[in-house]
């Protein structure tokens, strides 16, 4: 059984029907890469899966249990399926610890002590043991990223959706998130990332899904999607970054 299974998943805004049917599959510490060009609805397949946005149809699986269900409770299924942002969302009254405790303390109920030292466990695993308490407006942009990481995985969550997360850095600070990430697929954390680092995909994932206009066109190792993708649309896409 598939750690994720997304089922006929379909999405509208209005009269554009962002998802089409769209189904993937994600192993249990397998690092999935979804790649295609802005707008064709990468980012909204994943706030569909931890239910940020509500799908209009298809069914969406967490080991086996439809998260998508009525009787699941959103908040439930955000502690099962963690989210990495492209912008931080970190409170900026808060230090670094702070902001990764507080979800421990207020929503898995920990208290301050347990809650402060799996903080600073996932602090360090990111790099951060010596910015416990620096603010965020003390803190780089990528150091802010890999705050926002340990806060995601101070939950412990079955798998971690990242939606482009370096597309709001300096280029200096990029290579520091994408060796992080690296580090937790290495580790075996299960991933789903949206990323146009292609150097990145080709280097960590275990599999790579083309998307274009709400749909899987594609998807196959990197050497496969990469050197010798089999659809023209994957073919014209890739022959553009790649060049």
């Amino acid at each position: 059984m598939s750690t994720l299974s997304i089922r006929a998943v379909e999405k509208w805004y209005g009269a554009l029907h962002v998802l089409r049917g769209v189904d993937l599959d994600v192993e249990k510490s397998q690092t999935v890469c979804i790649i295609g060009p802005s707008g064709s609805g990468k980012s909204t397949l994943l706030r569909c899966t931890n239910l940020l946005v509500a799908p209009d149809g298809g069914e969406i699986l967490l080991d086996g249990v439809r998260v998508n269900s009525p009787s699941i409770r959103p908040e439930w299924v955000r502690q099962q399926i963690g989210m990495v942002f492209q912008s931080f969302h970190l409170f900026t009254h808060l230090t670094a610890l702070r902001n990764v405790t507080l979800g421990l303390v207020r929503v898995k109920k920990l208290d301050r002590t347990a809650a402060e030292a799996k903080a600073l466990q996932e602090l360090e695993r990111v790099g951060l043991g010596a910015k416990l308490h620096a603010y965020p407006a003390q803190l780089s942009g990528g150091q802010q990223q890999r705050v926002a990481i340990a806060r995601a995985l101070a939950m412990d969550p079955k798998i971690l959706l990242f939606d482009e997360p370096t597309s709001a850095l300096d280029p200096e600070y990029i290579r520091e998130v994408l060796d992080v990430m690296a580090q937790l697929a290495k580790d075996g954390m299960t991933m789903v990332v949206v990323s146009h680092e292609m150097s990145f995909a080709r280097e960590v994932a275990d599999r790579i899904v083309f998307f274009d206009q709400g749909q899987v066109v594609e998807q196959g190792t990197p050497e496969e999607i990469f050197d010798r993708p089999g659809h023209d649309r994957t073919k014209a896409f890739v022959g553009k970054i790649l060049r």
